[in-house]
């Protein structure tokens, strides 16, 4: 009798369970309504990792079905987390771009993540700036991007990558025709790596943005550059602020340019550029029809610089874009300057921040918007300059056209 008494309530408690509700079991309504009280990072990281019904209601979630971006600047993933995106990551069918400047991936992370993504046919944005990542995790990168055919921009900046690690993006960059932003700031690739990339880039026909600011860049690095410019028919933005490019670069630079049909935008902010090199650039403002924004901050092109470079813009009809913040320059620069723009109609932003042009300078500009109609912004921060000495000039004008 204790016997059977001990099977029936066996065959009553498993009845029982089996009407106990479970996630596995829940209705799809509910398992939605669960979904509801989640933010996408817990669901990403954690629902669908539970079992494979779970990821297939999620894959029908409204929220899940358009959650394209992921951005985890602010998150710091612990070992368990990142193995947990790396897997949710497999099976991507949503996600356009993915932001990861954790400080925390390395080379094994990297691998993790690229083996994720390798049959990945839906991102287009990957940024791993602020990383770890040294030269075996840019060749995991490198592999990815052998197959990968979706892939539009990559963000590397301030990684450990050198030049050894340039060469295997750069071997990337001779087949891949998917790639049209790059960013490889702050890497110390060198000379030595910037010949690797741009021997790449002489036949690449894809990447128009390419990021190369603070990477220990001088004269020489320049001349490779230039070498490139004066092939390439694709790169429009090229970025190289905070080298050591000189006016020896520059006039590598300018050369190529003379002839370069396609560039657009050239940034050379901080790099130990005087009225020489400014010369080497106002020569390309009288011939080059294509660039548009210049960038010249931070630099020591002085009035004499500024001379050459005002004297350019009386013929230029492209450029739309200059800056020339913290130049020493003074109100004999900004006279040149204001002479030039009564006859320029063509640029429209002016920044001359930081320098030293002073009331008198500041006149010069002033009345030239009287009659300039182009210029939309003038930005004259930063110039010891008193402007209750000077309202009366400021109130005859547009006010959202002076940044003072």
């Amino acid at each position: 009798m204790q016997a059977n008494f001990m099977y029936i309530s066996k065959e009553v408690i498993s009845k029982s369970n089996r009407n106990i509700p479970s996630l596995v079991t829940l209705p799809v309504e509910l398992v939605y309504c669960i979904l509801d009280s989640l933010d996408m990072l817990t669901i990403l990281l954690s629902f669908r990792n539970v079992c494979t019904r779970l990821s297939n209601i999620t894959n029908t979630y409204h929220r899940y079905k358009t959650f394209t971006i992921l951005d985890l600047t602010h998150h710091k993933l612990n070992e368990q987390q990142f193995q947990c995106l790396a897997n949710t990551l497999r099976n991507n069918k949503t996600l356009t771009e993915i932001h990861l400047r954790c400080k925390q991936i390395d080379n094994q992370k990297t691998k993790d993540l690229t083996d994720a993504l390798k049959t990945d046919t839906t991102l287009i944005t990957l940024v791993l700036s602020n990383n770890a990542i040294g030269t075996d995790g840019v060749q995991y990168l490198a592999n990815l991007l052998n197959n990968n055919k979706t892939l539009m921009k990559l963000d590397l900046g301030c990684n450990k990558i050198g030049s050894e690690g340039i060469r295997y993006i750069a071997n990337v960059l001779h087949n891949n025709h998917t790639l049209t932003i790059l960013n490889l700031e702050i890497n110390n690739i060198g000379n030595q790596g910037t010949q690797y990339l741009t021997n790449a880039l002489e036949n690449n026909t894809t990447l128009t943005i390419l990021m190369l600011s603070n990477n220990c860049i001088d004269h020489e690095g320049a001349q490779y550059l230039a070498n490139m410019l004066c092939k390439n028919k694709t790169l429009l933005t090229l970025i190289l602020s905070d080298n050591r490019i000189g006016s020896q670069g520059v006039k590598y630079l300018a050369n190529a340019l003379c002839n370069n049909k396609t560039l657009t935008k050239l940034h050379l902010r901080l790099n130990r550029i005087n009225s020489d090199g400014a010369q080497y650039l106002a020569e390309v403002l009288y011939n080059n029809n294509t660039l548009t924004e210049l960038y010249l901050g931070w630099n020591d092109v002085g009035n004499e610089g500024v001379k050459y470079l005002a004297n350019a813009l009386y013929n230029n009809h492209t450029l739309h874009i200059l800056h020339l913040e913290y130049n020493n320059i003074d109100c004999v620069g900004a006279q040149y300057l204001a002479n030039a723009l009564q006859k320029n109609k063509t640029l429209i932003q002016l920044y001359l921040a930081c320098n030293k042009i002073k009331n008198q300078g500041a006149q010069y500009l002033f009345n030239i918007l009287k009659n300039n109609q182009t210029l939309t912004i003038i930005n004259i921060q930063s110039n010891e300059i008193d402007f209750h000495d000077i309202q009366y000039l400021t109130d005859t004008l547009e006010k959202q056209r002076i940044q003072f």
